[in-house]
C-alpha cells in the first residue's frame, strides 16, 4: 500500500475557478500554489485536453478582488465579432483593467493557435480606496459594468473600456450589499441581489431588476420580493441568470428548498410573470454565497443545466421547459463553477475516484472530457471511498457525515481524524480530497462532519445553527467521533481533531467541552467572539448576531463560546499555524492560546508564517503544514 506523500497533495496542483465558455474556447481562472497562490486566465480550445492552454494574464499580474473582504469574480469576457475582450481586477494595484486579443478564423487550422493581442493592456480605473468586482460587459455602450465597495456602501458602477484611468460613474448606491449582477443585453435589463448587512446573503436577500436607458443610467427598478413573490418568510436568492430568449432564471429557496424559479418579463418590467415549483425537489442547487462568482446552473436554450446536492452527493441534470427532470449520466458527483453556451457545459467537478479538474460535456451527445488540475493520479485501488454517515447528533437530529476507512490497517481499531467544513455555513465535499487520502493512507480513519447549519440539506438543516454556533457544531463532531467509536470504527484513545477559521473554533471548541478528543491541530482559528463582533468587516459585522445572539444581551454567551477565554480547559497537545500577515484573525491569537497552554505545561507547537494571510496560498506552506500536523500526532499514538 502506497504511503501518500504531502507534496502530491499540495506541491504543484493549481486550482481551478470560475470556468466560462467562450465561443469556441473555454476560459478559466488558475490559482497557482507554486506562485505564491497568484492567479491568472488560461483559455484553449473547447474539448481540446491535449492542447497547452494559453495565459492570457502573464506574470506579474494577479487576477483577484477584495470586495466584501472575500472577493472573487475578478475576471470578465465577451467577443466582439472575432475579436476577446477580457477586463480583469488585478491584486496588485486593485484597478480594472481591459486587453483585446484577435483570434481570426484562419489560425484556427494550426494546432499551435494563438490569440493574437491587439492591444497592451490598459487600466481603466484610478487608484482609489474601493473594491471592484463581477462585471458585464455591454458591447452596444462599449463599457464595463459592474459592483464597488467603499467607505459609503456598495454600488453599480460602470467604466468606458475605451479611456484610462477614469472615475467610475455611479448609476447605483445602496447602503446594503450587492452581487451576482447580470446583464441581458437584448432587453438592456439588469438584475442583482441586495442584502442588508444585518443579514447574510444566504439567510435573506432581495431580488432586483432594472432597465437601462440609452445613456446607461438605471430606471425602472423593480424589487421582486416584496410586488411579485408576496413571500413573508425569509428568502434567498442565488445567480440570477438570462436566458437567450430574455427569461430569467435564479435559484430561490421559498420552499425551504434552493430550487430554480423562472421569471418572465415584457420589454419595460411592466408585466411580470413568476413560475415557482415547476423543477420542485428536496435537494439544493445553490451555495452559501461567501464570494461572488459562483454559478452551479446555466441556460441551454429554453432549458437550464444544473448541478443539485442531495444527502451530500452532486447530481448535473437538465431542467426542461416542460417541468421534467433528466438526469445527465456521467461519473462525477462534485461540482461548482457550471456555464454553458448553446448545448456546451463546463464545470469544475470531480468524484470519490477522480480529483478535481476541468469538466466539459457536449449535451448533443453526452460525450464528455476531464482534465484533472493536478497531473498527479492516485491508483484507483488505492483510494478510501467516503461513506454515507448519518448518525444522532445534537437535539437528537440527524447528522450527516462523510467516513473514510483506513487503507493501511494495521491494527483492529484505527485511529480517528475528525474534521469538519468551514464557513461555518458550509458543505463537506464528497470530490477525491487528497489530504483526507493522505491520512487513510497511513492507516488513519477521517470522519468530515456536516454538521448541523452545513448547506445542502435545506433550509431547516441550515438554520439548526441560528443562536448555537460553539454548542450545534461542536456537540455533533463531538458525536460523530462517540458513534464511530461504539460502532467499532476508531480507537477512543487516538481520536485527533483539525480545523481551519471557522472550523478551528469548532474544533478549539471539541477540545475545551470533552476529554474525547485526545489531540488537534488548528490552523488560523477564530478565538475570539468579542473581538471578531466588535471588528470585523461590513460583510459578517452581524454575522455573530445571527450565529450567537446580541453582543450585549448576550455577552456571557460571547465569553462562554471564545476558545481565547476558556483555554484553561484544554488539556490536550495541540499544534497551531497562523499567517502573520491575516487581517481576518490576528495572529496574535493563536500566540495567546499557545502561551497560556505552555503556562499549564500542556504540549504546544506554533508555526508562524511571514507572508501567509488568512486561507494559505503558497503550495509549499500548505505542505509544511500537513507534514509539521502528521509529525505532532505521531508523538502521541502509543500502540
Amino acid at each position: 500500500m502506497t504511503i501518500l506523500d504531502a507534496e502530491k497533495v499540495y506541491g504543484e496542483a493549481p486550482i481551478f475557478k470560475e470556468p466560462k465558455i467562450i465561443g469556441e474556447w473555454v476560459l478559466w481562472l488558475e490559482q497557482r500554489p507554486y506562485e505564491k497562490g497568484r492567479t491568472t486566465a488560461l483559455i484553449r480550445s473547447w474539448r481540446q485536453k491535449d492542447l497547452a492552454p494559453q495565459e492570457l494574464t502573464p506574470y506579474p499580474s494577479d487576477l483577484r478582488t477584495k470586495i466584501h473582504g472575500y472577493g472573487g469574480a475578478p475576471l470578465t469576457a465577451t467577443l466582439n465579432g472575432s475579436d476577446l475582450i477580457l477586463t480583469w481586477v488585478d491584486n496588485y494595484d486593485e484597478c480594472l483593467w481591459t486587453r483585446t486579443w484577435s483570434s481570426e478564423k484562419d489560425n484556427k487550422q494550426s494546432s499551435a493557435f494563438k490569440l493574437i493581442p491587439k492591444i497592451q493592456p490598459i487600466r481603466l480605473s484610478k487608484t482609489h480606496k474601493h473594491f471592484l468586482a463581477g462585471g458585464v460587459i455591454d458591447l452596444k455602450k462599449k463599457i464595463w459594468i459592474g459592483l464597488m465597495e467603499n467607505e459609503q456602501g456598495d454600488h453599480i458602477v460602470s467604466y468606458s473600456l475605451n479611456k484610462t484611468d477614469q472615475n467610475p460613474k455611479f448609476i447605483y448606491s445602496s447602503q446594503g450589499l450587492l452581487g451576482y449582477l447580470a446583464l441581458n443585453c437584448k432587453d438592456r435589463k439588469l438584475v442583482w441581489v441586495e442584502w442588508q448587512n444585518t443579514s447574510m446573503p444566504w439567510d435573506l436577500n432581495e431580488l432586483k431588476l432594472a432597465k437601462l436607458d440609452e445613456k446607461g443610467n438605471i430606471i425602472n427598478i423593480v424589487n421582486l420580493n416584496g410586488e411579485y413573490l408576496k413571500y413573508t418568510e425569509k428568502i434567498s436568492f442565488f445567480n440570477p441568470i438570462w436566458s437567450d430568449t430574455g427569461d430569467l432564471f435564479v435559484a430561490e429557496d421559498s420552499s425551504g428548498w434552493w430550487n430554480i424559479t423562472q421569471i418572465k418579463t415584457d420589454s419595460n418590467n411592466s408585466s411580470i410573470t413568476i413560475s415557482q415549483h415547476q423543477w420542485a425537489i428536496q435537494a439544493e442547487i445553490a451555495f452559501p454565497q461567501w464570494v461572488l462568482g459562483m454559478s452551479s446552473f446555466s441556460c441551454v436554450g429554453d432549458d437550464v443545466v444544473g448541478a443539485f446536492a442531495r444527502e451530500g452527493v452532486w447530481t448535473l441534470a437538465l431542467f426542461q421547459k416542460n417541468g421534467s427532470i433528466q438526469i445527465i449520466d456521467q461519473p462525477f458527483t462534485d461540482f461548482s463553477g457550471l456555464h454553458s453556451h448553446q448545448n456546451r457545459v463546463v464545470a469544475i467537478a470531480s468524484s470519490p475516484k477522480i480529483s478535481e479538474g476541468m469538466f466539459e460535456i457536449d449535451l448533443s451527445d453526452k460525450s464528455w472530457d476531464h482534465t484533472p488540475a493536478s497531473s498527479f493520479g492516485l491508483d484507483p485501488t488505492e483510494i478510501s471511498i467516503g461513506e454515507s454517515f448519518w448518525f444522532i447528533g445534537s437535539n437528537e437530529e440527524n447528522v450527516h457525515a462523510w467516513y473514510y476507512p483506513p487503507l493501511n490497517r494495521q491494527i483492529l481499531l484505527p485511529p480517528l481524524l475528525v474534521k469538519s467544513h468551514s464557513g461555518p455555513t458550509g458543505m463537506a465535499r464528497c470530490g477525491l480530497d487528497l489530504e483526507v487520502q493522505f491520512w487513510t493512507s497511513r492507516g488513519w480513519a477521517v470522519v468530515d462532519v456536516n454538521y448541523g447549519g452545513s448547506s445542502g440539506f435545506g433550509r431547516q438543516y441550515r438554520d439548526r445553527l441560528i443562536g448555537n454556533w460553539g454548542v450545534i457544531d461542536v456537540l455533533d463532531c463531538t458525536k460523530a467521533a462517540q458513534s464511530l467509536i461504539a460502532s467499532g470504527k476508531a480507537d477512543k484513545d487516538h481520536i485527533a481533531i483539525v480545523g481551519s477559521s471557522a472550523s478551528g473554533f469548532t474544533a478549539l471548541g471539541c477540545l475545551i467541552s470533552t476529554d474525547i478528543f485526545k489531540f488537534g491541530a488548528c490552523k488560523y482559528a477564530v478565538t475570539d467572539l468579542i473581538g471578531m463582533a466588535n471588528s470585523t468587516h461590513r460583510f459578517e459585522e452581524f454575522y455573530l448576531d445571527y450565529l450567537i445572539g446580541n453582543l450585549e444581551t448576550d455577552y456571557e454567551k460571547y465569553i462562554k463560546r471564545s476558545p481565547i477565554e476558556n483555554v484553561k480547559s484544554i488539556n490536550m497537545p495541540v499544534v497551531l499555524f497562523h499567517g502573520l500577515k491575516d487581517k481576518v484573525i490576528p495572529s496574535d491569537q493563536s500566540i495567546a492560546i499557545k502561551d497560556e497552554l505552555l503556562k499549564r505545561g500542556i504540549p504546544v507547537q506554533i508555526n508562524l508564517f511571514e507572508n501567509e494571510g488568512h486561507g494559505f496560498k503558497d503550495g509549499k506552506i500548505k505542505v509544511d503544514v500537513l507534514k509539521k500536523t502528521e509529525a505532532f500526532f505521531r508523538q502521541y499514538l502509543t500502540f
